[in-house]
């Protein structure tokens, strides 16, 4: 009897030790390396005669911003996303007084900003306008846009590193680092992909920047380090003329610093793609 129960204990002893195991081999996520992380991302997408047969997109829909944090306010208009190859065009048309229309493009060399009334950008288009590696380099948009650096890897030559499951916003997601072959400046740039379907579900850029020297060494002892986080994440997934693309398009940009913290984020909804139309090339420039 004492060597029986010594054996059920031992044997329920190994039992936990594989169920340990396996927990922890599914928290890390399945082990792959980046570039098979890629390519099962790119099939999500669609076969590749299909994507690479693609060489223009417009998405249309709607666009509605909010402030979240450090203050009130909310518009809504016609929002689009017009991409050929590299070039990338994001408007969204607000018509109101204080907040026109939020412009960004890129026309290949570029970028571009719009004013929101004379003289003054967004929160979001001052951050394109300083940092426009991030356009440049064609992650704005993820693959709503045909400049997608992920469908073109040997071109970009970005450095990736695969980091398994993690856990953001309540989602297990795959996590890969994308480190841009030139500029980037001092950015953190993670990509994350639903485990079961590839698709990309979300990018996240987080840039510190150090704090500023006060008047006096009591005042420098005040100032804080600015800390920027922009956040897209893509949801409802449809099948567009053969391709897999998101419908919901959220971008949630956060600053923290001196004067507190503040959040905004714009939605938006896409019920309209159409692939290879004539774009004129000038709809990527601003004047």
């Amino acid at each position: 009897m004492i060597g029986n129960h010594r054996t059920t204990i031992i044997a329920s002893h190994f039992v936990v030790v594989i169920v340990v195991m396996m927990t922890v081999g599914l928290s890390k996520g399945p082990e792959m390396e980046p570039e098979e992380l890629v390519t099962r991302h790119l099939n999500a997408i669609g076969d590749t005669e299909t994507r690479e047969g693609i060489q223009s997109r417009i998405v249309r829909g709607v666009g509605r911003f909010e402030v979240v944090v450090g203050g009130a306010g909310q518009l809504e208009g016609a929002a689009s996303i017009l991409s050929q190859g590299n070039k990338l065009r994001l408007s969204i048309d607000f018509n109101h007084l204080n907040y026109s229309a939020e412009r960004i493009t890129f026309d290949g060399e570029e970028c571009y900003v719009g004013n929101i009334e004379p003289g003054v950008r967004s929160q979001l288009g001052n951050f394109f306008y300083q940092y426009d590696d991030l356009i440049k380099e064609g992650l704005l948009g993820g693959v709503l846009s045909t400049a997608w650096p992920l469908a073109n890897i040997e071109d970009r030559g970005p450095k990736l590193d695969y980091r398994g499951l993690k856990k953001i916003n309540d989602l297990e997601l795959l996590e890969l680092r994308y480190r841009m072959k030139k500029g980037g400046r001092d950015f953190t740039i993670n990509l994350y992909f639903d485990p079961q379907t590839f698709y990309h579900i979300a990018s996240i850029y987080k840039l510190r920047i150090s704090a500023r020297m006060g008047r006096s060494p009591e005042a420098s002892a005040r100032q804080r380090e600015t800390r920027l986080t922009l956040e897209e994440w893509f949801d409802d997934f449809q099948t567009r003329q053969g391709l897999e693309l998101p419908s919901r398009w959220t971008i949630r940009f956060t600053i923290e610093g001196n004067r507190g913290t503040s959040v905004a984020k714009w939605d938006m909804a896409f019920d309209r793609a159409l692939h290879n139309m004539s774009i004129n090339p000038q709809l990527f420039v601003l004047e």
